[in-house]
C-alpha cells in the first residue's frame, strides 16, 4: 500500500507540475502578446537613437523602427521552411550597413523554393542609401536538438536567423536583432520578395495542454481511489 501511495503521489505531482508549467507559459505568452500589441500601436522610432538609449538590444524586440543604410546583397542568406499564403519557400535575409560599423539583418520577404541561391535574382534590394521601416525580431540561437546550421563555413541557407553565427560571414558588427520589413522594397519585375506577413498574437496550445495535464492528474486520483475502494470491498466481502 505504501509503495502504491508513493507511486500515485509521484505521478499526480508530475502531472500537476506539467499543468502548472503550461499555465506559467500561457502567462508568459499573454504578457509577450500584450507587449507586442502595445508596441505595434506606437509610432516608429529611429533605431540608431533607440540603440543609444539601451544597454541591451534585446529590450527593443517588437519595437517599430525606421533606419537608414545600404543593403549588401552579396552577403544575403536565405531562411528555409518559411510559409507565405500557405506556400512553403524561403525568406530573404539581407544585411543592411548602418554606416557606423554596425550591420542589421533585414527580413525583406518571401521567395518561392526555386529561388534558393543568394543573392536572389529578381528579388534584389534597392541600391544606395535607403530608409526602411519594420518591426524588430529577436535573434534565434541554434537549438540543442533538431535542425541546426553548420558551425563552419559560409552559409547560403539557414534554419535559424542566428546573428551570432552569421556575424562570422557578415562585414561589420551584426546586431543581435532582425528587422522584419513592414513596407515593401521597390517592386521588382517578378514581384519578389513578398512582404513578410505581420506577427500574430497567438496564445498557442498552452491553455488546452494545461487543462489536459490537470485532467490527467484528476483521473489518476479518481482511478486510484476507485481501485482501493474495490479492493477493500472485495476483501471485506
Amino acid at each position: 500500500a505504501l509503495v502504491s501511495h508513493l507511486l500515485v503521489r509521484a505521478v499526480v505531482t508530475t502531472l500537476v507540475g506539467l499543468g502548472q508549467w503550461q499555465v506559467r507559459r500561457l502567462g508568459e505568452v499573454r504578457a509577450a502578446n500584450a507587449q507586442l500589441a502595445e508596441r505595434l500601436l506606437a509610432p516608429p522610432a529611429d533605431l540608431v537613437g533607440l540603440l543609444g538609449s539601451t544597454a541591451d538590444p534585446a529590450d527593443l524586440v517588437s519595437r517599430r523602427v525606421v533606419v537608414s543604410g545600404v543593403f549588401r546583397p552579396e552577403q544575403e542568406v536565405l531562411q528555409r521552411n518559411r510559409v507565405h499564403g500557405g506556400l512553403t519557400g524561403l525568406d530573404v535575409l539581407t544585411p543592411l550597413d548602418l554606416g557606423d560599423g554596425r550591420t542589421l539583418l533585414v527580413r525583406r520577404g518571401w521567395v518561392p523554393p526555386d529561388r534558393d541561391e543568394p543573392p536572389v535574382v529578381g528579388a534584389e534590394p534597392p541600391p544606395g542609401t535607403v530608409r526602411v521601416a519594420g518591426i524588430l525580431e529577436a535573434t534565434v540561437s541554434q537549438p540543442s536538438f533538431g535542425a541546426r546550421d553548420p558551425d563552419e563555413g559560409v552559409l547560403a541557407r539557414v534554419f535559424h536567423p542566428d546573428t551570432a553565427r552569421l556575424d562570422r560571414q557578415v562585414d561589420g558588427d551584426l546586431l543581435p536583432l532582425v528587422l522584419r520589413l513592414t513596407a515593401p522594397d521597390p517592386v521588382t519585375a517578378d514581384g519578389l520578395p513578398r512582404l513578410p506577413e505581420p506577427p500574430t498574437l497567438d496564445e498557442g496550445s498552452h491553455r488546452s495542454y494545461a487543462v489536459q495535464w490537470h485532467l490527467f492528474a484528476a483521473l489518476a486520483v479518481i482511478a486510484y481511489v476507485a481501485w482501493w475502494r474495490r479492493r477493500l470491498t472485495t476483501r471485506d466481502g
